[in-house]
């Protein structure tokens, strides 16, 4: 995974998409086009701390750090929040391996409803809030269930001592 092909790929559609826009929701929106998703995610008063890519078509999921430095969460903070321009070099064209399958042919997928919360309008307080949805309704403690285990064992401890 390290320098595959999706990696590269991902790279270059960031680092493009990057250069060519000029705040967060155009970034985001020319990535969806291409079928990535952004995540960033914020500290209380704003600072991105963490960006991540991810990309439907390869069905992969990168952090920005890992994807090249130019696009770590520092980066995009700079650039959104502190209007410092990144410096940001060409990405290097590789030449495509030959492979039994082309992305070209396969239709564009699209992406599980899940990872509908990527594109609403609705902005988040977090990341939490955002997947609040897949979490499950309680998590507090079922105290009538609790006491009637605890009855179920108290009956089979005097069953096994009467025998």
């Amino acid at each position: 995974m390290k320098d595959s092909p999706t990696k590269q790929t991902l790279k270059s559609a960031a680092t493009i998409a990057l250069k060519s826009t000029s705040d967060e929701q155009a970034f985001k929106k020319q990535l969806a086009e291409q079928g990535i998703n952004v995540v960033v995610r914020r500290n209380d008063t704003g600072r991105i701390y963490g960006i991540t890519f991810i990309d439907h078509n390869s069905k992969a999921v990168w952090n920005g750090s890992r994807l090249a430095t130019e696009l770590s969460a520092n980066t995009f903070n700079d650039y959104w929040n502190n209007n410092i321009k990144p410096d940001i070099k060409e990405p290097a064209v590789l030449q495509p391996k030959l492979s039994t399958s082309n992305d070209a042919d396969l239709p564009a997928e699209e992406p599980h409803h899940l990872f509908d919360f990527l594109t609403t309008d609705k902005h988040e307080d977090g990341l939490i809030e955002a997947l609040g949805g897949l979490l499950p309704e309680a998590q507090g403690e079922d105290y009538e269930e609790q006491d009637f285990a605890n009855k179920m064992k108290k009956k089979r401890k005097r069953q096994r001592g009467q025998k």
